[in-house]
């Protein structure tokens, strides 16, 4: 099963996004905040310790 969410960004943070999705060599913006939601969830999870 796929889910699609629909998201509006302000273009600056937009524009930081594509810079680090570059930088990172990530090939779609998605991929990009995904992988930004991922690395701050677990940064949350190790505070919580």
């Amino acid at each position: 099963m796929s889910q699609v969410i629909n998201m509006r960004y302000p273009k600056e943070l937009l524009k930081r996004i594509d810079d680090f999705k570059e930088k990172k060599g990530f090939t779609t913006r998605t991929q990009a905040i995904i992988y930004l939601i991922q690395y701050a969830l677990e940064q949350s999870d190790n505070r919580d310790r």
